[in-house]
């Protein structure tokens, strides 16, 4: 790892800075000790509001000292944030966004899993640990599921929005670098603990797994008879349960009339196809470690680092649900058996009961090593470093069961001609409700039917292991070139995994509908508890929290001989394996003019990649392909820093940057469905190129004293070549005579997005006398942004939207309160509606604006032991809300997420240390 003066510099960190930092390690002061002197060891790492109010020092200075636009946010003080998810706590960050992964059912934890700048997609994101690039498990995108990471193993979280040509060029929004704590972060020698109490209130409300806590233990110490030598060591383990309760509809939406064309052109006239309601329980356990060795000297520093962390999350969903069909037996009386009457209105008919239960456990695991050493000798420097990550993302046991059969269709003994159908009032758009008839809601809160259908189990693994070297020679002198500086890099990753989709492996009960040899068993035949609330409307049909311990028991039993019959042309086709080498060369100037400084720069990178994967030839057969792209890019860069005094700083930056298309677009697993007698095969592109970005940023900023500042900032973004990863689908051919459609990836089309960031804090005592006043403070920040991208749908349909997972505004606000006995916070953060994902035929899937209160409160009681409590989610807001269409009128589908509430979650604490 650079040194942390260099690491922070945005871009093109002046080697003056570089190597004053190298020199001064022996005998100054290190950057968290200058401006704290007052602060206890804790204070000095973990704490943004210390003692007399004001924000830390150190990370304001390192933001100013930038020649770049810097963010950057301390994460450690758990006493009086009860978010113990990294990706969470950088929400308080400007312009940092967050999102899940809705198909595993990630928005049910209530923690943000992927973490954003300026709201563009996760891969055009680099991200870091250390100044290491973290290894990418995350499919068909680079972004990285941040959830393993605990604030107990992590000191800050740094934003570059501006990186420079001495850092990784593949970062079109910018680079998020996760830093651990080193002994020359702290001000003294200490030896910490601690230790938390979580309750999360909807679960335990529903009487289920709600509880939990977590520890944490980390030292510091320097020694050497000049206190050269530093170690640090730390460990946590946490553990905590909580349930998500959702609504959703069943499937797309209908248009009210017939023969009007698609959903998507009849936006505001759509009926919902069936509805349901999810029950979640999550257990998640988090555990790690960290060391960090340092050695300092004036002609050379040296370092190693590992780290360590996992993430397990158990997962259980289960659902009851209402299904707009006819069963066996039952006659459709619209004309031609359609879903429309004879005056074209749309009028389902039967009403089918049905339960269904997923999990989506998930198992994270990362270890990181490095190694390095930075040494000067007169106006030379150099530095060499070598690093190490191995990367794992595991689905092992991905079960699913259904319970189906006999429709009500409101005739006698449910046969013949159907009277009864499935209306759902949508009048409330977070809560759609089923206009049932006395004797169908007799019918559907039966649990004693319907029987089990099937039990199925699929599985997912991925893992990659990342080498990297980089090194850097450079220069200073006194005048207008005030440093110079070539560095280069190589990067070498291996990625290689499978996957089974749950449905191959599907056994079948014997059910009225289907043969089978075993009878399925009904809900009521599992044991479990029926909830007795659910959101604000209880289901017409029962929610039953099924034995976990039953399915699993279930499946071992009945499923391994459907695994074994699984063909090998299914199994090679969930094959995924890739190398990847990236080679990097850079060169970078710093100019300094009296108050003006400037740094150009410009880095070269060359990518090589290969990937091996199963491919569908034109005569049907299947064979393994390889396939292989080459591509660099050159990318220039400056970025200027005006000071005028020390009050004022104007800053500018240009810079080209790129994004590298996603392992799985390249290279990955062939997807085959048939439906209605048509074969879709969705294959990957070798061919595509990466996306091209130009980046234009200008920010002017006052620092008005030790407690206020005020950021304003303004950047333009320009993106060719783009592909939408959350798109249905990207292009498809047209059916050919076998009727077999191909879909791949492909560039096309451009976006933009420009918007403006204005960030600021201070504190009363900067204006009044007051001894209590001049403890109580006000910060906050604001990003309120436009996008637009023009991409491909299909072959033949170009459409231009606002970029996905970018929202039009993001903000925080805080106030707060800090004396030398008691610290208080209140933080509310917003993020507005979003494009989440773009649909062919239905309008696209947009997830509506969230916010979050939460509240903190902390006791010194004596100078080694303070004990906090906080509440996240004070006002019990949703944390999810997914609709079909930009409007609040329809609630999304299933697998979308619908309207999700995970409730508030209380937290006590104890934080000790001498």
């Amino acid at each position: 790892m650079l040194l942390k003066t260099k690491l922070l510099l945005s871009g093109a960190a002046a080697s003056t800075l570089f190597i004053a930092s190298l020199a001064a390690a022996q005998d100054a002061p290190s950057a968290a000790e200058q401006g704290a002197t007052d602060q206890t060891a804790t204070e000095s790492l973990v704490s943004d509001i210390v003692v007399n109010g004001r924000r830390q020092q150190s990370a304001i200075a390192e933001e100013k000292a930038a020649v770049g636009v810097v963010d950057i946010v301390t994460v450690g003080d758990v006493a009086i944030h009860s978010q113990t998810s990294i990706a969470d706590l950088a929400k308080q960050l400007p312009g940092v966004s967050v999102s899940r992964d809705q198909g595993r059912n990630q928005s049910a934890t209530g923690e943000a899993q992927f973490v954003t700048i300026r709201g563009f997609d996760a891969s055009y994101n680099a991200y870091t640990l250390d100044g290491l690039r973290l290894p990418q498990t995350a499919g068909s995108s680079r972004a990285i599921s941040l959830n393993l990471f605990s604030p107990f193993a992590i000191g800050n979280i740094v934003v570059d929005k501006t990186p420079g040509a001495n850092k990784d060029s593949d970062s079109i929004a910018g680079i998020i670098d996760l830093r651990t704590p080193t002994a020359f972060d702290f001000a003294q020698h200490f030896l910490r603990a601690r230790v938390l109490a979580q309750g999360a209130e909807q679960a335990i409300a529903q009487k289920q797994e709600g509880f939990g806590g977590a520890i944490g233990l980390d030292m510091a110490q320097r020694f050497g008879a000049s206190n050269q030598f530093g170690l640090y060591l730390a460990g946590y383990y946490e553990e905590r349960g909580n349930t998500a309760e959702s609504t959703a509809v069943q499937n797309d939406y209908r248009t009210t009339m017939a023969n009007v064309g698609t959903a998507r052109a009849n936006p505001t006239a759509l009926s919902a196809d069936g509805v349901q309601w999810n029950f979640y329980n999550n257990t998640i356990k988090r555990y790690g470690a960290t060391g960090a060795f340092d050695y300092r000297s004036a002609p050379v520093d040296l370092f190693a680092r590992v780290n360590y962390a996992t993430y397990f999350n158990t997962n259980t969903m289960n659902q009851t649900g209402l299904r707009n069909e006819l069963t066996s037996g039952q006659t459709n009386p619209n004309p031609n058996g359609g879903r429309y009457n004879a005056a074209g209105v749309f009028t389902p008919y039967g009403i089918n009961p049905a339960s269904y239960f997923r999990t989506e456990d998930v198992e994270q695991e990362l270890l990181s090593a490095q190694i390095g050493a930075h040494a000067h000798a007169g106006a030379f420097t150099a530095s060499l470093e070598g690093g190490y990550a191995d990367g794992r993302f595991d689905q092992p046991r991905r079960i699913e069961a259904a319970f189906r059969g006999i429709a009500y269709n409101g005739a006698a003994g449910n046969t013949g001609v159907a009277t009864a159908g499935l209306t759902v009032d949508l009048g409330d758009p977070r809560s759609p409700r089923p206009v049932l008839s006395s004797g169908a809601q007799a019918y559907v809160g039966s649990l004693d039917r319907p029987s089990q259908l099937y039990i199925q189990q699929g599985y997912d693994y991925l893992t990659e292991r990342k080498k990297t070297l980089k090194g850097s020679i450079g220069w200073t002198g006194e005048g207008v070139l005030a440093s110079f500086e070539v560095g280069g890099l190589y990067e070498d990753s291996h990625r290689e995994g499978r996957s089974l989709a749950p449905d191959e492996t599907r056994y079948r009960f014997r059910t009225p509908l289907q043969n089978g040899t075993v009878v399925g068993p009904t809900i009521n035949q599992y044991l479990g508890q029926v909830l007795t609330r659910f959101l604000d409307y209880y289901p017409a049909r029962p929610i039953k929290v099924m034995s976990r311990s039953q399915l699993d028991a279930q499946q071992s039993e009945y499923v391994p001989a459907r695994i074994a019959a699984v063909s090998q042309t299914t199994i090679n086709s969930g094959l995924r394996d890739g190398n990847e080498k990236r080679k990097t060369a850079y060169a970078m100037a710093n100019l300094k003019a009296g108050t003006l400084e400037v740094t150009p720069g410009v880095r070269y990178e060359a990518n090589d990649f290969s990937g091996r994967f199963y491919f569908r030839n034109a005569d049907g057969s299947y064979t393994f392909a390889t396939a292989g792209r080459k591509y660099d890019h050159v990318d220039p860069s400056v970025l200027a820093a005006w000071r005028p005094d020390d009050r004022i700083v104007v800053r500018g930056a240009v810079r080209s940057s790129y994004a590298r298309p996603g392992f799985d677009l390249i290279a990955g697993p062939t997807s085959i469905s048939t439906s209605n007698g048509q074969t879709v095969i969705t294959q990957p592109n070798p061919n595509l190129k990466p996306v091209d970005g130009w980046s234009y940023d200008a920010g002017i900023e006052y620092y008005g004293g030790v407690g206020r500042y005020v950021q304003i900032a303004a950047y333009y973004k320009d993106l060719n070549n783009f592909i939408v990863s959350t798109a249905s689908r990207s292009a498809a051919s047209q059916p050919g005579a076998d009727n077999v459609v191909y879909i791949r990836p492909i560039n096309g089309g451009s976006g933009t997005a420009k918007g403006i960031e204005a960030s600021g804090r201070f504190t009363l005592g900067d204006m009044v006398g007051s001894s209590m006043l001049g403890n109580v403070g006000v910060g906050g920040n604001i990003t309120y942004q436009r996008t637009r991208a023009t991409y491909m749908v299909s072959a033949t349909d170009s459409r231009t939207t606002s970029l996905p997972q970018a929202p039009d505004l993001i903000f925080n606000a805080e106030i707060f309160y800090a004396s030398d006995v008691v610290r208080t916070n209140l933080w509310y953060n917003r993020t507005g509606r979003f494009l989440a994902t773009v649909q062919d035929s239905q309008p696209d899937i947009y997830v509506q604006a969230a916010g979050e209160l939460n509240f903190g409160l902390a006791f010194k009681v004596t100078p080694n032991l303070e004990i906090g409590g906080s509440v996240r989610n004070l006002l019990n807001e949703h944390t999810y809300w997914a609709t079909t269409g930009a409007a609040k009128t329809y609630i999304s589908p299933d697998r979308n997420g619908g309207y999700m509430k995970t409730g508030r979650v209380f937290q006590f604490s104890l934080t000790m240390s001498r």
